[in-house]
């Protein structure tokens, strides 16, 4: 489902996941989280908040790491492709965006976050949202407008 970052081996993140859901749940329920569908939430928000640190590292340390010494005629691979260093200046520029996509989405409530995180990092749609929350699709896609409004004048202040 996710990808594996960089500086993983897959087995050692498969790994790593169950021991953070496991760790989520413990703490789910010394919280006093008692509602299947809560806990569920409350351990997919552990994974993702898991999943986005491993691959901030990896894009701040790993992936400079790797190919900090291009020259203009170089060209290098990730994941297979031929890359070249200019293509490397755009990949590092989307990199920067994303970052600040990623800052101004801690300036977000809780469910703000969650609804962002699960529909464009995960692909959900606004009905499995919807059935997630137990509230309509239209009132998903009203709070999903809300939000993107709000994150948009979040990055314009950037």
């Amino acid at each position: 489902m996710w990808r594996c970052p960089v500086h993983w081996h897959p087995r050692d993140w498969q790994e790593e996941l169950l021991a953070v859901a496991r760790a989520a749940l413990w703490e789910g329920i010394s919280k006093g989280i008692r509602s299947e569908h809560e806990l569920r939430r409350f351990i997919m928000a552990s994974l993702m908040r898991r999943y986005r640190d491993e691959w901030n590292y990896g894009i701040r340390w790993a992936i400079p790491l790797l190919t900090e010494d291009w020259d203009d005629e170089e060209r290098e691979t990730i994941d297979g492709e031929s890359v070249t260093a200019n293509q490397h200046n755009c990949e590092k520029e989307s990199i920067w965006l994303k970052m600040l996509i990623r800052e101004a989405l801690t300036h977000l409530n809780e469910d703000e976050r969650y609804l962002i995180e699960r529909q464009f990092w995960d692909g959900a749609t606004e009905t499995e949202l919807a059935k997630e929350l137990g509230i309509s699709q239209p009132a998903v896609h009203k709070k999903l407008k809300r939000t993107l409004k709000r994150l948009r004048t979040l990055l314009e202040l950037s």
